[in-house]
């Protein structure tokens, strides 16, 4: 049986990556990975905000709007390469576009905050310390991850890796043109 455990591994390594590469429907925006949560619902959540004396942060808060919630922590060097992107893009005007963050599985939120600072980001964070929101409700394996939600509460796409501007600013043009009345999107 020993010398069949190598073979059974590679085996069930393999069968892992056909389901997650090829069986999932991924999308067709840059920098989407498959996911088992595209097309359906963003689940719920309620978390303490990053910033003391704000109020909790809970999904209620994308109801409505299109959203792009960035799962990050501070230890994480992907995360920290992204936030200028974050930063210079939501700093801008983006009509019903809502940008959120989740501090997962961060013993730092210290630290968290100061690099939030840094990087000119003002939007609402919350904390998942132990990684039960990202890991149990979201399926996120690694970080840094983004979702893109649309205005219906579904999940349309999800990034793996540090977003650059140019690709966040691509998403957010998607997701405006899906959510406006009479407007197709386009990719």
């Amino acid at each position: 049986m020993k010398r069949f455990l190598p073979l059974i591994i590679f085996l069930a390594l393999a069968g892992i990556f056909y389901w997650r590469i090829v069986l999932i429907d991924h999308g067709d925006m840059p920098g989407n990975i498959p996911s088992v949560m595209i097309n359906k619902p963003a689940p719920a959540f309620d978390l303490p905000n990053l910033y003391k004396g704000k109020p909790d942060f809970t999904s209620a808060d994308l109801k409505g709007h299109v959203t792009l919630l960035n799962f990050f922590a501070s230890w994480c060097s992907d995360c920290r390469a992204e936030l200028k992107a974050f930063g210079q893009v939501s700093g801008g005007r983006h009509g019903n576009v809502r940008f959120l963050g989740i501090d997962t599985n961060d013993p730092a939120p210290a630290t968290a905050r100061a690099l939030l600072a840094k990087a000119g980001i003002r939007y609402p964070v919350g904390v998942d310390r132990h990684a039960k929101v990202a890991n149990s409700r979201y399926y996120i394996e690694g970080l840094p991850v983004t979702v893109f939600i649309d205005a219906s509460g579904r999940i349309v796409g999800q990034a793996f890796g540090a977003q650059s501007e140019s690709s966040l600013r691509h998403w957010v043009d998607e997701l405006q043109r899906a959510a406006s009345p009479g407007k197709a999107a386009t990719s």
